[in-house]
């Protein structure tokens, strides 16, 4: 990989080493042409999420930007071919003038200046987020969690088939949930408290 943050070169080698990285692949075995959750790489759409937020937040570290993704443009291109997925990302981080700018907005559901509808999919997150914290005791799953961690730029992993970890570079703690017990409510206090604790960093 090379060529600095701001480069199509970077963006187009960065994509390609984290799919050899996560699905553990040989250069010569990488598909564009495949989608992420198909023949050879079998990743999941949760991981495929994730993997959109991390180069979101890569882009707004290394430029100084906030540029926000729609989950339209999310859930779309979680099913979309590794080229495609490659084309439409560039198109959203480098477009090549004004009006390509806003085509490429139109398109993936993200405004030229990199903030979609943030109301609507704040209003979501934040829907979520309540009702965790008005019902920590509910009946919530590992899947509940791993949606608002993808929203949030947050990593998760799973440990030996019986955990789930979060975390985020912001918060020097992780929080840990089980997978196949209940999650009880002091697990759901602690994911929110870690989320007030990424949102007051960025403050």
């Amino acid at each position: 990989m090379s060529g600095p943050p701001h480069t199509r070169e970077f963006w187009q080698g960065r994509i390609v080493d984290w799919l050899r990285e996560n699905a553990g692949l040989r250069k010569e075995r990488i598909d564009l042409t495949r989608k992420f959750t198909q023949e050879p790489y079998n990743l999941s759409a949760v991981r495929v999420l994730t993997m959109m937020d991390e180069f979101v937040a890569l882009h707004n570290a290394a430029n100084g930007t906030r540029l926000v993704l729609s989950q339209n443009w999310r859930l779309a291109q979680r099913s979309a071919t590794v080229g495609d997925f490659i084309a439409a990302f560039l198109r959203l981080v480098h477009p090549d003038d004004s009006s390509a700018a806003q085509d490429a907005a139109k398109d993936n559901g993200a405004s030229p200046s990199g903030q979609m509808s943030q109301s609507r999919q704040g209003g979501m997150q934040n829907q979520r987020i309540a009702a965790l914290r008005a019902n920590p005791g509910g009946d919530w799953k590992p899947v509940d969690l791993e949606i608002i961690a993808s929203q949030h730029a947050m990593k998760f992993r799973k440990i030996t088939g019986t955990h789930e970890v979060f975390l985020h570079p912001s918060v020097p703690h992780c929080v840990t949930v089980p997978l196949k017990s209940k999650i009880r409510a002091p697990h759901i206090r602690a994911f929110v408290a870690m989320i007030d604790h990424m949102d007051e960093a960025v403050r």
